[in-house]
């Protein structure tokens, strides 16, 4: 195996892209000259993510008397579908903002991110992977700064498969048969996120590449009618209706207890369910694998990922870039590298911590997803109306009783009309 560094710097460049509380909302808030700068920042994690993040923010504040960060943790799958909306919408965001890129381009259209790009450094853009730092630019301007890139694979119970004589699937037909084989009254044979939202978004994606659609055409039109992005939600939905795949969850889509507790055999899920595999459900048999492919089709699995902004609204811009520069675009590289290596793992948005962590990326579950990082494309970021109708047409053909077809034309006819 060749150097990893090397390897993963080419794939890399090549492809890119808890609980809720009770929380005040509002941007930053300064009593007067001489004042300490309060900023407000939400974050979603759980588990040791969660640990990092409150210890990051931790170290920040210990370190300025001027600038401290009010830190709340809500809800993940509230942050994208209401809560950060919402709060964008009346004004009392918090200054410091996680993006996707299913909110990516609807946040910088809307001028709610602020110019982020005289705060980059010539070391940091040339050490940022430079399809990396293409996602995280609109309209010439850099409006936030990368942490992260993710992949998604196929977890499974290797000892419930291999109990039941199964192969880990490497085909769409040998997916569905396993998934039918490995439904009973007390267990699915697969979960795929169902909510109406951004991450259920991400995991089609890959989907609809292996079976040869796409969203845009040569010259930048929408095109999602065609027998080709229909066969996608066909086989997507097909799970949810045949009842191989749950239509509701008690823990996330993305969380592979969802394996570990027996709800389902197989799962969905991307390179940042692997930390939980080694630590909270460590003593269950989870393997990983590639998305399956159409049979004799190529296989494509999508690298995505959050990024971290500053809303433009915030009267202290430049306190809460240097918050978040501080951690991911900082010459002391401690808090990236130890963000994808021991929070969760991820891969780096910059050669400084690919290089500084080589022998990572090749350990257990991380050397399956490493092994097929190269056939990753970057999640795409669409104009809001678009992304709005590829989630509506998830939602009707795993819902609504609609074929792939009937789903694409509705999806068409909504962006045209938008």
């Amino acid at each position: 195996m060749r150097n990893i560094s090397s390897r993963l710097a080419t794939a890399l460049a090549a492809v890119a892209a808890g609980s809720a509380v009770v929380f005040t909302a509002g941007c930053s808030t300064s009593g007067g000259d001489g004042d300490v700068v309060t900023l407000e920042f939400w974050s979603f994690y759980q588990g040791s993510e969660a640990d990092f993040v409150a210890s990051w923010v931790q170290d920040y504040n210990a370190s300025r008397d001027d600038v401290q960060i009010n830190h709340t943790v809500v809800s993940q799958s509230d942050y994208t579908t209401t809560l950060i909306p919402t709060a964008l919408a009346n004004g009392s965001a918090p200054d410091i903002l996680y993006v996707e890129p299913s909110t990516f381009t609807k946040y910088a259209e809307s001028g709610a991110l602020a110019d982020l790009t005289p705060y980059y450094t010539d070391e940091l853009r040339a050490d940022i992977l430079p399809a990396v730092l293409d996602s995280a630019s609109y309209d010439g301007k850099i409006l936030a700064l990368p942490t992260e890139l993710e992949t998604l694979g196929l977890f499974y119970d290797e000892e419930l498969l291999a109990a039941e004589g199964i192969e880990p699937p490497s085909t769409w037909d040998e997916l569905k048969s396993a998934a039918q084989a490995l439904t009973t009254a007390d267990r699915y044979g697969l979960v795929l996120p169902v909510e109406d939202s951004g991450y259920t978004l991400f995991n089609f994606y890959p989907f609809m590449w292996m079976a040869g659609a796409d969203v845009t055409d040569g010259d930048g039109n929408y095109t999602v009618d065609t027998p080709e992005f229909a066969d996608a939600l066909n086989f997507w939905g097909s799970f949810t209706a045949n009842g191989y795949s749950p239509s509701s969850l008690q823990i996330g889509p993305w969380d592979v207890g969802n394996i570990a507790t027996g709800v389902a055999a197989m799962q969905e899920s991307g390179s940042y369910a692997i930390k939980a595999t080694e630590t909270d459900y460590q003593d269950a048999a989870i393997a990983a694998a590639p998305l399956p492919a159409p049979a004799g089709g190529e296989p494509f699995t999508v690298a995505g990922g959050q990024k971290l902004a500053v809303n433009a609204a915030s009267e202290h811009i430049e306190e809460a870039a240097d918050f978040i520069f501080s951690g991911f675009g900082s010459d002391d590289i401690s808090v990236a590298s130890g963000w994808v290596t021991e929070a969760k793992f991820a891969y780096p948005a910059r050669q400084s911590v690919i290089d500084a962590n080589q022998d990572v990326f090749d350990e257990g579950l991380r050397a399956t997803f490493t092994a097929f990082y190269d056939t990753a494309r970057p999640e795409p970021s669409y104009p809001a109306v678009v992304t709005e109708a590829l989630r509506t047409a998830l939602q009707d053909v795993m819902f609504g009783g609609m074929s792939g077809a009937d789903a694409a034309k509705k999806a068409q006819a909504a962006i045209e009309a938008g």
